[in-house]
């Protein structure tokens, strides 16, 4: 199962950033049964929590920019959120309700044994970390995920409390609360690719001194796939993950 993490010369991991954003409603079930059905090697998603503490699939702490509602995640019920449209815009899928992570951890579960999950940590606090790893050790997935998050204590409360966890961070400059030991725990670094490439190959490099696996985001052209693959990497994320994998197969790289 470890092997699923690394690439090699044949096979180079993608994920599916919120699924399929850039063609379904982000974080929702269509998007991640699509993504999964197109053959991704891992979905990422983001946790928050509800008014009744239940475990919602959404990146944003409000709903304003996702739904047909206002508001804070955490001021809301998970049946009141349950009754608002998350359709993003996309009108095929008007309706379309905000899963639990139970709900996408399910949906997974009946589409693939060797799926990997990018588990990022949105409301940011150790109760959501406790109460998230929880429920993946319920399905048994522990050793297919990857904790994530932007706030640097939220990833050294992860591996202090669950030392078998992997976690992923980002370069230093990206994180609330920050150390330089921070680097010491990471499986996984996020480095956007959005910079200009003497700053990735920056943020590369220092990855790979750390001994920190380069996972690159977000590939959605075939420019930025090449680029991607010319600068070197251990895994891709696309908004439009069909692109890196259509590439990779061309190439060789994606069995």
């Amino acid at each position: 199962m470890n092997n699923l993490w690394y690439a090699n010369e044949h096979h180079i991991p993608v994920l599916g950033h919120r699924g399929i954003r850039a063609k379904y409603p982000e974080n929702t079930l269509p998007s991640f049964e699509a993504a999964i059905n197109l053959g991704v090697d891992l979905i990422e998603f983001d946790v928050n929590v509800t008014k009744d503490n239940e475990l919602v699939v959404i990146h944003d702490n409000s709903i304003d920019r996702t739904s047909d509602h206002k508001g804070l995640t955490r001021d809301y019920t998970l049946a009141e959120l349950k009754s608002f449209d998350f359709s993003c815009g996309f009108d095929e899928y008007k309706g379309v309700q905000i899963p639990t992570l139970k709900e996408v951890l399910t949906l997974a579960k009946g589409k693939s044994d060797t799926l990997l999950f990018n588990v990022e940590i949105k409301d940011m606090h150790h109760e959501t970390v406790d109460a998230t790893i929880a429920m993946l050790k319920e399905f048994g997935i522990c050793e297919r995920c990857v904790i994530a998050s932007f706030d640097a204590e939220i990833i050294r409360y992860t591996k202090k409390a669950y030392p078998e966890m992997r976690v992923q961070g980002f370069p230093g400059r990206y994180m609330s609360n920050f150390t330089e030991e921070t680097y010491d725990i990471m499986f996984g670094m996020g480095i956007s690719i959005r910079n200009e490439d003497e700053t990735v190959k920056a943020d590369i490099e220092l990855a790979k001194s750390k001994g920190i696996l380069v996972w690159l985001y977000c590939a959605d052209t075939v420019e930025a796939v090449e680029r991607c693959i010319n600068l070197g990497m251990d895994n891709i994320t696309g908004n439009d993950p069909e692109v890196a994998l259509k590439v990779f197969r061309e190439k060789g790289l994606h069995k």
